[in-house]
């Protein structure tokens, strides 16, 4: 069993919903002709990475999804995105300011490959100015598709390794990031980060950040990918744009997690057994098995 996953390293325009919900669904397009099955956009992508203007102006920067489950209204902001979802037959996981009924949550909102939204990730660890316009989120999410499962977190997410940790306990194969890393002292902690927690819990870590300048800042690119030993899997270049294929397979990470136990071999006897987290599972079905011969 494996997963196709899309990383789409491309730049948002401040402040453009229309422009960036168009680029997504160009690039949800090549995603699929790629043999994707997944689309995962940077933090904020929607909207571009830039919490001060988020706060001063949430109803400029905000997408108000429809009801879990149901397909975005006809000349909605999302309708397009979610036709090229339907038409490609991939899941998108677009990074996004989603408006809630008191401030909003910096989210991963999932849209299913027929084109529905299935509800979001918010992000659990704000970081520093996002303090001041969003709400953390209130519980994790796992996307399943053909018996692979991916857990979702953002940016700083991956600093706290027992978010991943939760993950991998509740069956994850991968997580993915969907992260905003500039230049300066956060570049070194995002070649930290995304490996540790790989091989410590011998998932998967996937990671798509932004690129291009954003409020003062510059975002570096380098999405990339570490197998479940903290091995490279991918990179992409710095400072441009790019879209990469990331395989993530079952039977490779069942491979090594019997050379490093360390999932099993955790002395919670010792340490404590955590009580396992709020968590959302969204899956589609699995396609019907054809009868043996």
């Amino acid at each position: 069993m494996e997963l196709r996953i899309a990383l789409g390293q491309a730049p948002s325009v401040p402040g453009d919903l229309a422009a960036n919900l168009a680029l997504a669904a160009r690039l949800t397009a090549e995603a699929g002709r790629r043999g994707a099955r997944v689309l995962a956009l940077p933090e904020l992508f929607a909207c571009g990475y830039d919490p001060e203007a988020i706060a001063a102006d949430p109803a400029g920067h905000c997408l108000t999804p429809p009801p879990d489950g149901t397909a975005p209204a006809p000349g909605s902001p999302l309708a397009p995105l979610a036709e090229a979802a339907a038409a490609a037959g991939v899941w998108v996981l677009l990074g996004s300011a989603v408006a809630m009924s008191g401030r909003p949550h910096n989210a991963l909102l999932v849209l299913d490959p027929a084109g529905a939204v299935r509800g979001h990730y918010g992000k659990t660890h704000l970081w520093q100015g996002e303090r001041d316009a969003f709400d953390p989120g209130t519980g994790l999410v796992l996307i399943e598709d053909g018996g692979v499962s991916v857990g979702l977190g953002i940016c700083y997410d991956a600093g706290f390794p027992e978010l991943t940790r939760a993950y991998a306990r509740a069956g994850a194969h991968a997580v993915l990031f969907g992260s905003a890393f500039a230049t300066g002292p956060t570049a070194y902690r995002y070649g930290v980060y995304h490996p540790a927690r790989a091989v410590e819990n011998t998932v998967c870590v996937l990671v798509v950040n932004a690129v291009g300048d954003l409020a003062g800042e510059h975002y570096f690119g380098r999405s990339g990918a570490w197998g479940p030993d903290g091995r490279p899997l991918a990179r992409c270049a710095d400072d441009l744009s790019e879209l990469r294929v990331v395989t993530v397979s079952v039977r490779e990470t069942a491979a090594v997690r019997r050379g490093l136990p360390y999932l099993g071999d955790l002395r919670t006897d010792l340490l404590g057994d955590p009580p396992p987290p709020p968590l959302t599972r969204i899956s589609v079905p699995l396609p019907p098995r054809r009868p043996s011969c």
